[in-house]
């Protein structure tokens, strides 16, 4: 390749960089090339300082802080004319590091850090340059700007529903924010895990359905604990009350870090003579009688005079009692059904 060649070839690299960045606000922090064509020792690699001030040889001091990548070009070579120093001065300047305009990602994101604002740019164009959202990200994006929290829902703003320009437009100097799934429900559900808050999934009810429901051995309370009053802080909720009034105050709205905690109901054994013995989930206020009759009844060979009740005492000793069939079971109950001796 000849030199002119060469010549051409770098030209079109710096004009076409500088088109690129041409809308670019220089700031205090950003790295810049201030090239001087047809004279090398007056190219200088240079910072813009707090003032927005750089220093170039012949001309000292020159305040770009403020103005785009070309006004900057235009008032370098201003100074240069002006000075008698050089007569038809041909500016570039590069931009080599952004550090003024830049935007925090932080988050269910695959590459989280700062990323510069180059160009007219907005909230999905950010989320692309950090490589998009991870598996365990939700739909909800909030964004601080000047202190000011706004909460987004990412359809919305690819769709650009509901939102202006001015809402999702970035300028640098924001934070975003995208929440993970982390809302957690655990216990006796079909699925747990983490889900996130999305769209019209805020509730807890939502959020047992999103795990599946509850599964056959599942409590008739759920259990919900929050740390956003600064303490953590457990309520205890009937399940079916939730179900049957979804807009009941207890059915709270749930936020990055809630659990929701589905517990097991408690259990009774039973085996002897029923036709089907195992471990049941004791119903609330179940009776002896109602047991055997979930355990599908007696068999032929048993009878309700030789009911035995094994029952654990508050020291932990276990009690062989024979029970009123009216008795309310408890939870870790053992029930024996003896054969007849008739």
């Amino acid at each position: 390749m000849t030199k002119f060649l060469k010549y051409l070839f770098v030209c079109f690299l710096i004009a076409h960089t500088t088109v690129v960045f041409a809308d670019y606000t220089l700031g205090a922090g950003d790295a810049i090339k201030v090239l001087v064509y047809g004279d090398v020792e007056l190219t200088r690699e240079t910072r813009v300082a707090e003032d927005g001030q750089i220093s170039i040889p012949l001309i000292g001091e020159v305040a770009v802080g403020g103005l785009t990548t070309i006004q900057a070009e235009k008032k370098i070579a201003e100074q240069f004319k002006r000075g008698g120093f050089i007569a038809n001065p041909q500016i570039s300047v590069l931009i080599l590091e952004f550090m003024s305009k830049t935007v925090s990602v932080l988050g269910g994101v695959l590459k989280p850090g700062r990323y510069p604002i180059t160009h007219p740019t907005d909230v999905k164009d950010i989320l692309a340059e950090a490589g998009g959202l991870t598996q365990d990200a939700s739909e909800i994006i909030t964004l601080v700007r000047n202190e000011k929290r706004s909460e987004y829902n990412l359809n919305e703003i690819i769709d650009h529903r509901n939102l202006t320009n001015d809402d999702i437009r970035l300028v640098g100097g924001e934070t975003l924010y995208i929440s993970t799934k982390d809302v957690a429900v655990t216990g006796q559900v079909l699925r747990p895990g983490k889900y996130g808050i999305q769209g019209g999934t805020k509730k807890i009810t939502d959020f047992i359905a999103l795990a599946g429901g509850s599964t056959e051995v599942a409590g008739e309370v759920v259990f919900f604990t929050t740390q956003r009053s600064g303490t953590s802080t457990t309520y205890e909720i009937d399940i079916d009350e939730l179900f049957r009034a979804p807009s009941s105050e207890k059915n709270y709205e749930l936020t990055p870090g809630d659990v929701v905690y589905v517990p097991k109901a408690p259990q009774f054994y039973i085996y002897g003579e029923v036709q089907r013995p195992g471990m049941y989930k004791v119903d609330k206020n179940m009776s002896i009688m109602q047991a055997i009759a979930k355990s599908g009844g007696l068999t032929t060979r048993g009878t309700q005079r030789s009911v035995k009740l094994h029952r654990k005492n508050a020291e932990g000793i276990l009690i062989k009692q024979s029970p009123d069939l009216s008795s309310t079971l408890l939870d870790g109950d053992v029930l024996f059904i003896e054969e007849s001796l008739l």
